[in-house]
């Protein structure tokens, strides 16, 4: 059994890393008196970051409409000269010839800028125009699309009717005097008239522009125009950018990531859409938000305070804790002089250790000589209870050999085995490194060793096989144990039978069966046969060996327990093993 303790040593607390240290806690107080101005200061510089952001914005929304603005002048000069022919229509309209007098003066003095002007009605036909001749357009779907509605518009023609080179289209709707509409004035602008500055000379910026009519269809862009369709963006419709936001950062159908702008350079008809790099244009997110400057003066603090409570406090009540440790695990005094650069604090601390430790070491010394004293007196003790036994059982023996009479014989012997029991546990007691302790299996097989000749002659000599658990006892349980032992091996050596094949043995059992609780037993063989005589229980119920063996039990407060049957008699006495009791038995 586990050897008797003091008491119960305090549960160490488990410890997750700076948990409750004190830079851990120094930083917590020191974050919280910095957080008023922490938030001050990230507010303000969201603040202005929200502004910057805002006035890069408008910039690059005055950049895209300035860089449109060739665009924007030559489409409102289309509209405003289409409107203006559009009003004259009605007039004009039973006069073919000076219908197209006017139209053929009007892109006259365009100085190039328009390629075709002319009235087209409700079926698609042209009924004056700058042309030659009349043109039948009802089957373009261009112009079809046109004649879909009673607004304005403006479409790309890959091939004009009359250039045959690639032209915007815009439409002006005419009415009559009831509203109607009847047709539409169109005038064309050749895209080489609208072609936009390359995009490295828009206010020197990196920047695709792309303009685009309400219906999403692309009508000019910087670069080729086979290519304009990449620079949208990728995850909208073209036609949906006109009632979306006019600013926003995504990615293009090239893959490129990209801050847009959309600008209408003609209400409700045509917008500009600018596509700028981030980084160069100043729209997106800067690599570094202002707001991270607070955040980083706070972590700078925390790291300043890290490291003066470290090196001030921490690395020395550190340097204490580990010489405490090494005292207590090695009896080793700090070395001198470990205290010179500790702040006075602590430094009257590592003093105070220090004189606590040397004073301990001392008390050690004392008691471990106090405990010395007290083993030599104990192993003296057991050592001549032990010799005084055997004296006695010298003794015993020499009356054994000078005792005529067969009963005082047996008497002497049985009084002889149990002196010889109690000398072998205080054998025990004096070889013990641990005084006070005995080991039960080795005092058990000590025991039962002798005893093996009494079983009766007339057969083989018994086969005794013994399993003992590892079991420590005190004194004061081991005493009983092993004369219970004694006198329940030698009853039941001395009433041994044969059993059903012929054999004789004896099994002596020392079981720890866990919590404190030990079982001792014997059991030996028995005939199957009705006995001739009586059996081993009803032979000795009332002999001396059996009183022995339930007082035995009963100091260990327990009680025997005897099964007999099937060729086993089995006799076992279950106890809690105690630690060491100095009244006396009951």
């Amino acid at each position: 059994m586990s050897e008797q303790r003091a008491g119960p040593l305090p549960a160490k607390r488990l410890r997750l890393p700076f948990r409750g240290s004190l830079s851990l806690r120094l930083a917590s107080l020191l974050s919280i008196a910095l957080l008023p101005l922490g938030l001050i200061a990230v507010w303000q510089t969201t603040r202005l970051e929200r502004e910057l952001d805002e006035i890069h914005s408008l910039t690059t929304t005055a950049i895209t409409a300035r860089a449109a603005s060739n665009d924007r002048r030559t489409i409102e000069a289309a509209f405003g000269a289409a409107k203006g022919l559009a009003a004259a229509i009605p007039e004009m309209r039973g006069d073919p010839a000076q219908c197209r007098e006017t139209f053929q003066r009007f892109l006259d003095r365009s100085g190039g800028d328009f390629a075709f002007a002319g009235f087209i009605d409700r079926e698609g036909h042209s009924v004056c125009s700058s042309a030659d001749t009349s043109l039948d357009l009802s089957d373009d779907p261009e112009y079809r699309a046109l004649m879909s509605g009673d607004r304005r518009k403006i479409l790309v023609l890959p091939e004009g009717p009359v250039s045959g080179a690639s032209v915007i289209l815009a439409g002006q709707p005419v009415r009559d005097r009831d509203g109607a509409v009847t047709g539409f004035v169109a005038v064309s602008i050749p895209h080489l008239r609208l072609d936009p500055p390359p995009d490295d000379q828009i206010a020197g910026r990196k920047m695709d522009l792309v303009t685009i009519n309400r219906s999403g269809e692309i009508l000019t862009a910087t670069g080729d125009l086979g290519q304009a369709e990449g620079w949208l963006p990728a995850d909208r419709d073209a036609a949906a950018l006109v009632y979306g936001p006019d600013r926003f950062i995504g990615q293009n159908r090239n893959g490129e990531t990209r801050a847009f702008s959309v600008v209408p350079i003609v209400e409700e008809t045509v917008y500009a859409v600018g596509s700028w790099l981030p980084r160069s244009a100043g729209e997106g997110r800067a690599w570094v938000s202002p707001a991270l400057f607070p955040i980083l003066m706070w972590l700078a603090s925390l790291a300043l305070v890290f490291m003066a409570v470290e090196r001030l406090v921490v690395r020395h009540v550190r340097r204490l804790a580990a010489q405490m440790q090494v005292f207590g695990r090695d009896r080793n005094l700090p070395p001198a002089g470990s205290a010179e650069s500790m702040p006075s604090e602590l430094a009257a601390i590592d003093d105070a250790f220090g004189e606590l430790a040397a004073r301990l070491l001392r008390d050690e010394a004392d008691l471990l000589d106090a405990m010395h004293d007290k083993d030599v007196l104990l192993k003296e003790v057991h050592h001549r209870v032990k010799n005084n036994l055997q004296l006695i059982s010298s003794i015993i023996n020499m009356q054994i050999r000078a005792t005529q009479s067969d009963e005082t014989l047996a008497a002497l012997q049985n009084v002889n085995r149990r002196v010889a029991g109690m000398a072998t546990v205080h054998r025990r007691l004096y070889q013990a490194e641990n005084l006070g302790l005995v080991q039960a299996g080795d005092l058990l097989r000590d025991v039962v060793a002798p005893l093996l000749d009494l079983a009766p002659p007339g057969g083989a000599r018994p086969e005794v096989e013994l399993k003992l658990d590892p079991v420590v006892l005190y004194p004061d349980q081991a005493v009983p144990v092993a004369l219970l032992t004694v006198e329940a091996v030698t009853n039941a050596l001395k009433y041994l039978q044969t059993d059903a094949n012929g054999e004789r043995w004896l099994r002596v059992c020392l079981d720890d069966l866990g919590e404190g609780t030990v079982r001792i037993s014997t059991a030996s063989s028995l005939s199957e046969r009705p006995a001739t005589g009586e059996s081993q229980e009803a032979v000795d119920a009332g002999g001396l060996g059996s009183r022995l063996i339930a007082a035995f039990a009963r100091q260990l407060d327990s009680s025997v327990e005897i099964e007999e049957g099937q060729g086993v008699f089995r006799l076992s006495v279950t106890f809690e093993a105690l630690p060491f009791s100095s009244d006396d038995p009951a």
